[in-house]
């Protein structure tokens, strides 16, 4: 297996780990397979390790090759800068198809949580010249042949705005310890006073967005960047899967994007299972921080995507 990390832009930290299956003449000689590129979730502030190599080692098992993409977050999170890292991650896999054994008319684009908010802005914006100036010649060279979305973020208003991370009655604004804290937008956009139980909770809506906007944001920026509002004909297919128990990204973000996807008669396949919360990733032992996370009910979501993706070689 080729395995390398490769830099695409080091100043913005933004680089890919391969997971590229080497020809052999042992077996399956010359076969040219597809590959699939990864975004870890991490609301913009941090990338998921469970969501990254654990999940490209399933799709090397299944025969795919598989990419790891380091976008740019906290600083380098605003957008359209992941979305460029992204696109320069596509572009980069096509130039060396012919190397790595790729074929260049399947390679699809996953993502979980804010990852699959990178994921599915490529899908959406791939030819969208004013978002993508670098490609406005040469589109087709960073179009997605699809999507494969875990518990994405697609509607940026479909967030929980009522997170609740612990405080107590006592506890000032200013006293809270919340890693999401971006730089630029005030506590008391981040923080909500719930009058009734008299204590703050998170509005992580306003707190994760504040990473993809660089602070303080407009009804116009939200709407703009919640991708369901963005679906053409264009859009490629896409395979989702999220959990009716998620309380941090909703499922309406799963169910909103489908909504567009059928208006435009884009195939897709949706699953909602009825258990588990947020950032489950395989829902196994393997990827889990906690047994909470070890949910037997999502399970089945990477046979069916693989499965899926099967289907789109025919």
């Amino acid at each position: 297996m080729y395995c390398k990390k490769i830099f695409l832009a080091k100043e913005r930290k933004v680089f890919m780990n391969t997971f590229i299956i080497e020809d052999s003449k042992d077996f399956q000689h010359n076969a040219v397979r597809p590959v699939v590129i990864i975004c870890p979730g991490g609301g913009y502030h941090y990338l998921s390790d469970r969501e990254a190599t654990p999940i490209a080692l399933q799709y090397v098992a299944a025969g795919f090759h598989a990419i790891v993409l380091h976008y740019g977050v906290n600083e380098f999170a605003v957008m359209p800068g992941p979305l460029k890292d992204l696109a320069d991650a596509v572009s980069y896999v096509r130039r060396h198809s012919k190397e790595w054994h790729i074929d260049p008319d399947k390679v699809y684009v996953s993502g979980f949580s804010a990852g699959a908010h990178v994921a599915a802005s490529l899908g959406v914006f791939w030819n969208n010249a004013l978002q993508l100036p670098d490609y406005a010649d040469c589109p087709e060279l960073i179009r997605p042949n699809g999507m494969i979305l875990g518990y994405p973020v697609l509607d940026l208003a479909s967030s929980s705005s009522h997170f609740d991370i612990g405080t107590t009655p006592d506890m000032k604004i200013t006293d809270i310890s919340y890693d999401m804290i971006h730089p630029n937008m005030p506590l008391d956009q981040i923080f909500a006073m719930d009058k009734r139980e008299k204590r703050y909770f998170v509005d992580f809506e306003a707190a994760m967005n504040a990473y993809i906007f660089g602070g303080p944001y407009t009804k116009e920026n939200e709407k703009f960047y919640s991708l369901q509002n963005q679906v053409s004909i264009d859009t490629p297919p896409t395979f989702i899967w999220h959990t009716a128990q998620d309380n941090l990204i909703l499922s309406a973000n799963a169910i909103k994007f489908v909504t567009a996807l059928e208006k435009f008669h884009i195939p897709y396949e949706l699953h909602i299972f009825s258990e588990g919360g947020h950032g489950l990733a395989l829902g196994t032992k393997m990827t889990a921080r906690d047994d909470s996370q070890i949910v037997e009910a999502v399970q089945p979501w990477m046979d069916l995507a693989i499965a899926w993706l099967h289907r789109q070689e025919k």
